[in-house]
C-alpha cells in the first residue's frame, strides 16, 4: 500500500533532516490481491476492518484458517464453547484436552486431543492456565516458577503529534487504507544510538488525510453555500503518535479472585 501525497512529502522532510530514522507504509496482513488458494480475499479499500472484514482480506481464523481446515473435511466446528480449563493427566504428564461450558445447555463437556492450542490471546490464555489447576499444577498449570500472570506488559500510546497543511489541496487519496505510515525505532539499535535515559526503544505510527464532510457538525454555516462547501474535501492533518513498550515488572500482574 502506498504513502499518500503529504505522508511521501513527511518522509522526504524526515530522511534529510534526521539521517538514520526511516519512515514506511505500516505492515498489516491485508492481501491487496487474491493468493493460490484464497477465496475471494482481496482488500476493497472501504474501512469494514473493524468489522471483521467481510470481504476476508485481513488475516483472520474466519477469514483463513478456518475455511482452509473446513476445505480438508476433517474440521468440526463446535460454536458456543467456552473453555473452563485444560485437562491434565498425571500418568502421561501431558495436557490431553479441554473442559468446556456450553453457553446455551450450561452443560460441561470434555474434548481430547493428542496437541492442545491455547490461541485466547495474553489475558484469556493466562486465566485459562492459572485456572487449570491439578495436584501436578496447584498454581495453574506450567505454573512451577510461581511467575504466571506477573510481568504484563503493555505499550504507552497517544504520546505524539498532530497538525493542519494548508497546502496540497489538488492532492487526495483512493479508498480508505486499513495502515497507516510508519517510523521503525532509531533508539537503542548501534552504539551510536545508545542512550543511558531509558532502556530499549520507540516507534512512531500515524497517518495524514483530509477532513472530509463530518467537519460541518463543529462547522458554523448553513444554507447552499455550505453544504456545497462540505462536499469538497478540508485541509489536510496528520498525526504522529509513539508507542514504546512498559519493561517487565512483578508486580505488573493479574490473577484469579
Amino acid at each position: 500500500m502506498d504513502l499518500n501525497c503529504l505522508e511521501t512529502e513527511v518522509k522526504k522532510r524526515i530522511q534529510k533532516e534526521f539521517p538514520g530514522r526511516y519512515m514506511t507504509i505500516g505492515r498489516v496482513a491485508h492481501l491487496t490481491e487474491p493468493l493460490a488458494g484464497s477465496i475471494g480475499r482481496g482488500c476493497q479499500f472501504r474501512n469494514r476492518c473493524n468489522r471483521g472484514c467481510p470481504y476476508g482480506a485481513c488475516f483472520s481464523a474466519n477469514a483463513v484458517t478456518l475455511p482452509a481446515a473446513e476445505r480438508t473435511g476433517n474440521m468440526t466446528l463446535r460454536p458456543h464453547s467456552i473453555v473452563s480449563e485444560i485437562v491434565y493427566d498425571g500418568k502421561t504428564g501431558k495436557a490431553t484436552g479441554v473442559r468446556i461450558i456450553d453457553e446455551e445447555t450450561k452443560e460441561t463437556i470434555e474434548y481430547f486431543a493428542t496437541i492442545v492450542f491455547v490461541n485466547a490471546s495474553t489475558i484469556a490464555s493466562t486465566s485459562l492456565l492459572l485456572h487449570s489447576k491439578s495436584d501436578r499444577f496447584p498454581n495453574g498449570i506450567g505454573n512451577d516458577s510461581g511467575e504466571l500472570g506477573h510481568n504484563l506488559m503493555d505499550h504507552h500510546y497517544f504520546s505524539g503529534a498532530s497538525g493542519t497543511y494548508s497546502g496540497m489541496q489538488d492532492g487526495y487519496y483512493q479508498g480508505r487504507r486499513p495502515n497507516g505510515f510508519y517510523i521503525p525505532g532509531y533508539r537503542n539499535i548501534d552504539t551510536t544510538s545508545k542512550t543511558d535515559k531509558f532502556f530499549k526503544g520507540y516507534g512512531f505510527q500515524g497517518s495524514a488525510s483530509r477532513d472530509e464532510w463530518s467537519r460541518g457538525t463543529a462547522t458554523k454555516g448553513f444554507g447552499a453555500d455550505f453544504k456545497e462547501a462540505m462536499m469538497k474535501p478540508g485541509d489536510w492533518t496528520i498525526i504522529m503518535n509513539g508507542f514504546g513498550e512498559c519493561l517487565p515488572y512483578h508486580e505488573n500482574k493479574m490473577y484469579l479472585h
